[in-house]
């Protein structure tokens, strides 16, 4: 058997006292790296920036700070990390997670699809996260000494089809780091176990718990690993902390070969998924 020992931080940022939410981080990362080959961090956890828009130049030092911190941890430990913060990127900003492992930088995955939500009523403060950050275009894959991962950001988890691209680039092990907003934990859920049952691979999920203080923006946390057959193996409770689990990966051709969903799709079908669409966002019909 292959086992893999990941970690998943749920935290609660503060856009008021950025210095204390960073340290609060780092120190969970700290204390997971003893025993994690993996860590995941939430999406945006040095802070959301919801009540605030930082300079260009205050984003580049923050983040110089933590990448430091996260390789030094990383090579230390020997271990992979990966979590998502705002990044300046050719005068744009983004929302960018950056895989670190033990030397150094792996590589970067742009948030593709932005939470959008100004008509939202169930939800504090909604807003559209394009009035302020630039989506990435690509999906890639990152290579580990334990297999192919595939990194996703929050919203990213309500599409499909990013999910299917970087399972058939071989992705092993689907990550997400999020601060999903309450009070949609039921989608949370559902949508994590769909998204592993049906690429056959695992998913490693981390979110954001409680309510940010400046914004008053409320997170499910809930952060969750869920095994290729769809079974959640570890939920973490309502709080900061670590959640840890060990990942069988001989569980991942063992599904595949009982069930090959992967084989048995049939692409000539699915030419429409990628055909151009109307304003309504549905296939434009011809006669």
């Amino acid at each position: 058997m292959t086992f893999l020992e990941v970690a998943v931080i749920q935290t609660t940022s503060s856009d008021l006292d950025p210095k204390k939410t960073i340290d609060a981080g780092l120190s969970l990362v700290q204390q997971a790296a003893t025993k994690a080959d993996l860590i995941v961090l939430p999406e945006l956890w040095t802070g959301l920036g919801l009540s605030q828009h930082k300079k260009p130049e205050e984003i580049s030092q923050l983040n110089e700070y933590v990448d430091n911190a996260l390789e030094a941890i990383a090579r230390d430990s020997d271990c992979y990390i990966v979590g998502s913060t705002y990044r300046e990127v050719d005068g744009l900003t983004t929302n960018t997670a950056v895989l670190v492992g033990p030397k150094g930088p792996v590589g970067s995955y742009t948030k593709t699809h932005l939470f959008d939500a100004g008509n939202r009523t169930d939800i504090t403060n909604p807003s559209n996260e394009s009035d302020k950050v630039a989506a990435g275009s690509e999906l890639p894959v990152f290579d580990t000494p334990f297999g192919l991962l595939g990194v996703t950001i929050c919203a990213d988890l309500r599409f499909p089809e990013p999910y299917r691209v970087l399972a058939l680039k071989g992705a092993i092990i689907l990550i997400n780091c999020s601060a999903f907003l309450a009070p949609r934990a039921d989608h949370w859920e559902f949508l994590l176990r769909a998204r592993a049952v049906e690429n056959q691979a695992f998913v490693v999920a981390s979110g954001q718990f409680g309510e940010e203080p400046a914004s008053g923006t409320r997170f499910v946390g809930r952060s969750m690993v869920v095994d290729p057959w769809g079974l959640v193996i570890a939920t973490a409770s309502d709080r900061e902390g670590i959640l840890a689990a060990s990942l069988d990966l001989d569980l991942i051709d063992a599904t595949r070969k009982q069930f090959p969903l992967l084989e048995q799709r049939r692409p000539e079908l699915y030419a429409d998924v990628s055909s151009p669409v109307g304003a309504d966002g549905l296939l434009v019909l011809r006669n």
